[in-house]
């Protein structure tokens, strides 16, 4: 066969992929030669790198920033590019404790204040009392101070009877002590004595919360039984309370008020 008459065909797509990364090697060693620019990278291709400076600092790039740095202000007023912040360091050890401060000695007292007015008397308490007499076989006599009022009592003690307590309230009697200049009664006794008669008189008294003393008078009746107490006149009206004459005073010798 004529060589000149062979068909041409084209180079398989491996060579020719060798063929089209040699002419760009070419093509880079041509520009190198010519020295436009310094050697580079495939990267330095894709991502434009920071001009250095004289102090080695350059101006942030695009991948720069990508890897963590941030731009600087150098000192000259031109624009650096500085790392990324490096992790916080461990905390210091604390110190230790100053002393404590001194305590001051204390002021001195204040003045006392002055007293202040003495309150109002309270209410007066509840009084109670109690007393009895016998001067006779056949009863013995008993009189009570309870809330304010007083009870006189009999109790027979001859064989054969009850020998249960009988009371009489004397609180309303006429002039009873209940307050005012009189006073409530506070406190009472029995004055009986033994008579051979078949009335026995029998006197009660009181004292006030004013010091005033006050008397009834009853008769104890041993012809019923059991025995009983009376203490109303002879028109069957009750028997007033007396305010005893003479009242005790200070100093007095055989006197009063």
């Amino acid at each position: 066969m004529n060589p000149e008459s062979r068909t041409a065909y084209p180079p398989a797509p491996r060579a020719r992929g060798r063929f089209k990364r040699a002419g760009v090697v070419a093509s880079l060693a041509l520009v190198m030669a010519s020295g436009v620019v310094g050697p580079a990278t495939p990267a330095d291709l894709d991502t434009p790198r920071a001009a250095a400076g004289p102090d080695g600092a350059g101006r942030c790039g695009p991948r720069h920033l990508d890897d963590g740095a941030r731009p600087h202000e150098l000192a000259d007023g031109r624009r650096g590019c500085r790392g990324p912040r490096g992790p916080r360091g461990e905390p210091g050890p604390v110190g230790p404790q100053g002393p404590p401060g001194a305590v001051g000695a204390a002021g001195p007292a204040g003045p006392r204040g002055e007293t202040g007015a003495t309150g109002p008397a309270g209410p007066t308490g509840p009084c109670v009392g109690l007393d009895s007499a016998q001067e006779s076989e056949d009863f013995e006599i008993r009189l009570a101070l309870i809330d304010g009022r007083t009870y006189a009592g009999i109790r027979d003690q001859r064989t054969g009877e009850k020998q249960t307590a009988l009371w009489t309230d004397l609180t309303a009697r006429p002039d009873y002590p209940a307050g005012g200049a009189a006073g409530v009664p506070c406190d009472v006794a029995v004055n009986a004595h033994n008579r051979s008669t078949t009335v026995k008189r029998i006197k009660f008294d009181v004292i006030t919360t004013t010091g005033q003393i006050w008397e009834a008078a009853c008769v104890a009746f041993t012809t019923t039984h059991p025995a009983t107490l009376n203490c109303a006149d002879r028109t069957g009206r009750p028997k007033p309370w007396i305010l005893v004459s003479r009242q005790p005073v200070r100093d007095a010798v055989n006197g009063g008020v």
